[in-house]
């Protein structure tokens, strides 16, 4: 292999496996069912009758009393993503890798109007993604790729009489990925117990891909110019001679310095490339439920169907010897089929608890570079609680457990989806009678994840944290 394609790989590489959506908060492989305060205060939503049913049981929006419901929320998330690298012959045993992700507004509005037995209702907000992510100190993939072209560029060097022992780049990748959604749909309460929903929401996808690979540095020991074998860049190193050649005596040593200037140039330029890819698309989900209620007790179910979404490329700069993204070139990211369904129970006059589960068919979607084919559906089970006290206040907490259904093949150390715990709790105070605070704090417990991969073996590890402020109102 070529040392510029070996090096061109490594972006290769970052690219085929960091648009999947790593950044979603709850739910699925690519999919937020975190939609609001009251969800992460409270977590198990799937039989909603509140404000966020819009989203979390749409048919519940049938069963709210007469007049116009409005939520607006903001969470703020920080996210930590890490690679530990053991039994390795090229990288430090035991060196962490970390990518670390901060979504300073992560926003929704939910509305719901309720006259007689009919319900309008609408959301706005992340449905997938939400966030970006940096990898300032690479990772540990980079690190391996690069090892084997870096030691053939101090080998060419030391065969030319520039002893040279140590290389390194600078390698970074910064990736963003956001669904946004907006819901509409209309719900319809019969026989004073039951209730359907048909709807649908609008996604508009867009992905960012920035990476480089510049800063060749190395510690060629020359003579009068790095006599000391320190590290240095390439470029530098380069004009050194080439000023050389321009203040030489004798057209021998011109020739002699002009020839080791290019040959730092053209280190310099293989290793110093780009690509920035912007990708967007969208699609439409059509979303189906049904309801029930008696007395103390409230069933919710919904279907997301499978929303078919084709990204196209508009790509800038292409440093890769891959065409796919060249612009202009499309590939699927459809958002998975989901099913949820969900128990209210209202074991007192002010204590409710409630039960969820939600089902993802991500082994039947079409997403990014055939991924599907090395995974199988994802199942989420939830329990909440709430508690109202001293007549305005409501006290609640939840616990969700995910379980994606991920392969070696999937997962990367620029793709880590784990299985997660999450746990949220939180307070709602009606300030008026009309107007309502809810506050939350929402963490998750990644389970690490073990791989053998070529250079080793692959430890990932992963947290997220956030919290939540949200306004309800009442008209």
């Amino acid at each position: 292999m070529k040392l510029h394609n070996a090096i061109k790989l490594v972006l290769v590489r970052a690219v085929l496996v960091s648009g999947v959506g790593s950044f979603a908060f709850a739910g699925g492989l690519n999919t937020n069912t975190n939609q609001s305060v009251i969800f992460q205060r409270s977590v198990a939503r799937d039989a909603s009758t509140d404000v966020d049913a819009p989203y979390a049981n749409p048919s519940g929006t049938a069963f709210m009393d007469d007049g116009l419901y409005i939520s607006v929320n903001n969470q703020t998330f920080w996210q930590r993503r890490g690679t530990t690298v053991h039994k390795s012959p090229v990288i430090e045993d035991g060196r962490e890798f970390e990518g670390k992700a901060f979504v300073p507004t992560l926003p929704s509005v939910l509305a719901t109007w309720h006259r007689g037995n009919f319900a309008l209702s609408g959301h706005v907000g992340v449905i997938g993604g939400g966030g970006s992510i940096s990898f300032d100190e690479g990772i540990p993939s980079f690190a391996a790729l690069m090892a084997s072209p870096l030691k053939q560029i101090e080998s060419t060097l030391t065969e030319k009489g520039l002893k040279t022992t140590k290389s390194s780049v600078d390698i970074s990748l910064d990736a963003s990925s956001y669904i946004f959604g907006a819901t509409l749909g209309a719900a319809y309460e019969f026989a004073n117990m039951f209730s359907v929903y048909a709807g649908a929401r609008f996604n508009y996808a867009i992905n960012n891909y920035d990476g480089t690979i510049d800063n060749l540095k190395l510690n060629s020991q020359i003579p009068g110019v790095n006599a000391d074998a320190e590290m240095v860049k390439a470029s530098k190193l380069s004009d050194a001679f080439a000023d050389l050649a321009e203040n030489a005596k004798s057209k021998e040593e011109k020739v002699q310095y002009a020839t080791l200037s290019k040959t730092f140039e053209e280190l310099d330029n293989q290793v110093s490339m780009e690509l920035d890819v912007e990708q967007t698309g969208f699609g439409v989900t059509p979303i189906f439920g049904l309801g029930f209620q008696y007395k103390r007790l409230t069933f919710g179910a919904k279907l997301e169907y499978n929303t078919s979404i084709e990204m196209e490329n508009d790509t800038k700069k292409n440093g890769t010897p891959l065409p796919q993204y060249d612009d202009g070139v499309k590939d699927n990211n459809d958002i998975p089929t989901l099913v949820t369904v969900g128990l209210t129970y209202g074991v007192l006059e002010n204590a409710r608890v409630s039960l969820g589960y939600h089902h993802w068919f991500d082994s039947k979607a079409n997403l990014n570079g055939d991924l599907e084919d090395y995974i199988d559906d994802t199942d989420e089970f939830l329990f909440g609680f709430e508690i109202d006290f001293l007549k305005r206040f409501t006290l609640s907490g939840g616990l969700q457990v995910t379980r994606f259904g991920i392969t070696d093949e999937y997962i990367s150390d620029l793709n880590i989806n784990l299985d997660a715990t999450t746990f949220g709790f939180g307070v709602a105070y009606w300030a008026t009678d009309f107007m309502r605070i809810n506050l939350s704090y929402f963490h998750s417990l990644y389970n690490d994840y073990d791989e053998k991969v070529e250079y080793g073996l692959d430890t990932y590890n992963r947290d997220s944290r956030g919290f939540g402020i949200g306004l309800d109102f009442k008209i």
